[in-house]
């Protein structure tokens, strides 16, 4: 009799357990409803409003497979980890069902152990990422460490009872060496999988230089100390900088991440190497790219490292060995958008999350996590240490919009009452901290003792700054206004908008050698005008004089040409003679505003995109083509650019050492501009086969002339 009664007792547990079970699934599922219904509150528009302005999400978008599978398997994730976490929270109820045979009480036990978890979990995202959405308890005691230790060696000590009581009684020597063993097995690999690897070390220098090109995103010549800003706002840079040879004044090709590093790596305009776009339709595009052949060839590893990847889809298509950074596809806009999960946010920065959560693991773009110097690990761990390494690395938390993991504090004594630009100001300092640990890095691992370092920025930002204006030389002239939007914009927001803007095309370009962990190259800043298409013939040219063997290479054709490597070296071209070619992106009406709407934004030019097969957004063929004829264009000579305007009768030229323009048919100086407009003529000549700018008609020079010589008559 005593042993049916044990029975049904058992039974009567085991039903207890599972309903439990679910209970407790339900409820945790039931949260992450109620958590995402309170995000979309507190967001001005909903996460899926957003994903949908900016990949253009249609109904047939939606059949795309990869977009499918991309979220599906996010999804499942999520409810995996929530499965788990139900299971710890049922097992834990456990040893107390067992005790308690009244079910009010073991409701109660239930509801305790729930809601300490969800608190635990609640504190803990709280006091790690104080910017999530779900930081319930920031600045309250809950959020502190003490409070997430005390509370996970509450509850670790309540699994732990409740795996003592699965085990048999009889001998508790091995039930405590059963526990022990357990925890080991657990604790350990995750201590191994989320610490710093041990240092790699050369036991040779190689023979070969290391190559290193350091991008930043947008960083503004202006704000680092060799222009004159405050050397307290990027102390690591301005160091680096005064150890290097700056290219003093430098442009991007274009003002967009991904047109950049395709000039950079190309070695040639956008015209030329096919990329005239963020998200370039990749059968346009020339690639893979002859530099990294080459670099191969020559025993290199070649690596592509970027921390944001929504508009810069580079991979090892392009021809590199490896590529480190968050996956590359459309699904990457809903689910950052959507991620901001309590449980999702603490596994995120585990090196398992690189397979459970491939869109968000070291994606600067769901900053709420974003750890800069997890990012700096993820790289350096992956640069073998017994063959030369090159390493194109892409450093984006300077980009828009300003965000990161921690509150960044109002300090009125640098508030200009401009928002974007102050936040812009905080996050320099943001990634100058992590340059400083990226260098750092490379030199104690050994990576500095024999290379050369490029580091540049691949386009500036527009913050409609009162230093960055440009004045009309004519004083009947006038720029964009509310009252008259048809004339003359010169300034803007943002990136690749505006040409005539010059702080989003002028960018940062310096070199470094080094030898044991010291540059030991000359200093200071070369005059000139350079292009960030000079790296690649650069590169190729500093592997030809270390080496005996002389490259050429059919393919190895570049519009650049190789940088100084002193400040008085003889250069083929002089300052007037070389003209440097600055294209502009879509046209943006919404980004020219005081204050940034991003759907607005995105809703202007999201019809331009689609969601292939395999789940990426690219730049739709037909509208590829379109848009190029909506471009801006311009070429620099000396201090001179010429800009020609689609749909605009006028040239603009402007005096950029003296920040004024002038309607070309009025001016009356010396500036080249003949040579600029017939250079600027024959670069973009395809790009007017079929509809020709009037400007390059052959009548338009002896217009000019004629409508000089009226004015001159006039006077």
């Amino acid at each position: 009799m005593t042993d049916v009664a044990q029975q049904a007792t058992s039974s009567s547990n085991a039903i207890s357990l599972t309903r439990t079970f679910f209970r407790t699934l339900a409820m945790l599922i039931f949260f992450i409803v109620i958590a995402i219904n309170y995000k979309q509150l507190l967001q001005y528009y909903s996460s899926f409003s957003i994903a949908n302005a900016m990949t253009h999400i249609e109904v047939e978008h939606l059949l795309s497979k990869g977009l499918i599978i991309d979220l599906l398997y996010f999804v499942l994730i999520v409810l995996l980890l929530h499965i788990g976490w139900a299971l710890v929270i049922t097992f834990s109820c456990r040893p107390w069902f067992a005790r308690y045979t009244n079910d009010n009480v073991k409701t109660q036990i239930w509801l305790i152990l729930l809601l300490l978890h969800c608190i635990f979990m609640l504190s803990a995202n709280a006091y790690l990422y104080p910017t999530s959405l779900l930081g319930f308890f920031r600045g309250t005691p809950l959020a502190s460490g003490i409070a997430v230790v005390t509370l996970a060696i509450l509850l670790l000590a309540n699994l732990l009872y409740a795996l003592m009581d699965t085990l048999p009684r009889q001998n508790k020597r091995v039930n405590t060496l059963l526990i022990i063993s357990l925890l080991v097995v657990t604790l350990v690999p995750i201590y191994l999988f989320s610490g710093s690897p041990a240092k790699p070390s050369f036991s040779t220098v190689n023979e070969q230089p290391n190559i290193f090109i350091i991008g930043i995103d947008g960083l503004r010549p202006d704000h680092l100390a060799y222009r004159g800003a405050d050397t307290s706002l990027a102390p690591a840079l301005n160091q680096l900088l005064s150890e290097s040879l700056i290219f003093n004044t430098t442009y991007t090709p274009q003002g967009r991440t991904y047109v950049a590093w395709m000039g950079m790596l190309s070695g040639l305009y956008p015209i030329n190497n096919g990329a005239r776009f963020n998200l370039a339709p990749p059968e346009l595009v020339h690639k893979p790219f002859p530099l990294l052949r080459l670099l191969s060839d020559r025993g290199y590893q070649t690596t592509y490292a970027i921390d944001e990847r929504r508009f810069n889809q580079i991979d090892a298509s392009y021809g590199f060995d490896q590529v480190i950074g968050p996956k590359v596809g459309a699904a990457d806009a809903i689910i950052s958008n959507v991620a901001d999960l309590p449980l999702v946010n603490l596994a995120i920065n585990f090196p398992i999350s690189r397979h459970l959560f491939p869109y968000l693991y070291i994606n600067r773009a769901y900053g709420k996590t974003y750890d800069p110097l997890l990012f700096n690990q993820e790289v350096l761990h992956s640069l073998p240490a017994d063959k030369p390494n090159f390493l194109a690395v892409h450093f984006c938390q300077l980009h828009w919009p300003f965000t990161s993991k921690d509150f960044i504090e109002l300090d009125k004594s640098h508030w200009d009452g401009n928002y974007n630009h102050y936040m812009y100001r905080e996050m320099v300092k943001k990634v100058d901290i992590q340059i400083a640990d990226f260098i750092a890095q490379l030199r104690q691992r050994g990576l500095l003792d024999n290379a050369i370092v490029y580091l540049l920025s691949d386009h500036g930002e527009g913050f409609l700054l009162s230093q960055d204006k440009l004045v009309a030389a004519d004083s009947m002239a006038a720029t964009i206004g509310p009252d008259n939007p048809t004339l003359l914009n010169v300034a803007a927001w943002g990136h690749g908008t505006n040409i005539l803007a010059q702080e989003q095309s002028q960018v940062v370009l310096a070199s470094l050698r080094y030898r044991n962990g010291e540059a030991i190259n000359p200093t200071g800043k070369v005059d000139g005008l350079f292009s960030l298409i000079d790296i690649a013939p650069s590169i190729v040219a500093n592997l030809a004089h270390s080496s005996t063997t002389v490259m050429a290479s059919t393919d190895l054709v570049f519009d650049g040409q190789p940088l100084p490597q002193t400040v008085t070296q003889k250069r083929s071209l002089s300052n007037n003679q070389r003209h440097i070619f600055v294209e502009s992106s879509l046209p943006v009406r919404s980004i020219n505003t005081s204050f940034i709407d991003d759907k607005k934004v995105m809703s202007e030019t999201a019809s331009h995109y689609e969601i292939r097969e395999d789940g990426r957004a690219v730049m739709k063929p037909e509208s590829y083509h379109n848009n190029i004829q909506l471009k801006q264009r311009s070429v620099y000579a000396g201090h001179w650019q010429l800009v020609m305007l689609p749909k605009d009768e006028r040239l603009i030229l402007v005096d950029t050492a003296n920040k004024r323009w002038h309607n070309l048919s009025d001016y009356s100086g010396n500036a080249p501009w003949q040579a600029m407009l017939n250079s600027l003529c024959k670069h973009y000549q395809t790009d007017f086969i079929d509809t020709p700018h009037h400007a390059c008609l052959p009548s338009f020079e002896l217009q000019i002339s004629q409508n000089k010589n009226e004015t001159i008559r006039h006077e």
